[in-house]
């Protein structure tokens, strides 16, 4: 070969990796909506630091969150009223079907708030901005 010989070979991938990037888009979604939801539900267990009382419930001793903490599992209905619901390929929604979640999440005149699903909100879109920045990585 002579030094005014040039070769270039061009490898096309765009059309496999726009046929692959809508799984993953949508993979990415599911796992940060599932992971929102752990991570509310994580947060109310552990250690509180309220007032301990009998519970109505269980009649047993219940401690209560402090202001400011994740609300105390007393019975589970608030943790296990957290749910999942996958509206499209790119959209998905975590909500919670306990009437008095919102109540505790924002705090009332009564009551300080308790917040167990803002803090896991702001963890999972972290996460989420990172997967996606990282997507060109998983698309080859």
């Amino acid at each position: 070969m002579s030094s005014d010989t040039q070769i270039t070979i061009t490898y096309n991938h765009l059309p496999q990796l726009a046929a692959k990037a809508p799984q993953i888009v949508s993979a990415i979604v599911r796992k940060t909506a599932h992971d929102l939801k752990a991570d509310a539900q994580n947060s109310m267990e552990g250690p509180k630091h309220g007032r301990i009382y009998r519970s109505s419930k269980t009649g047993k001793p219940h401690r209560a969150s402090a202001p400011g903490e994740a609300p105390a599992v007393d019975i589970g209905n608030l943790k296990n009223s957290i749910f999942v619901e996958i509206e499209s390929p790119t959209t998905a929604i975590v909500a919670v079907g306990a009437k008095y979640g919102i109540t505790l999440e924002y705090g009332s005149r009564k009551i300080a708030p308790r917040p167990y699903m803002r803090p896991a909100a702001e963890k999972a879109r972290r996460a989420f901005i990172e997967a996606l920045r990282n997507l060109e990585g998983k698309l080859r």
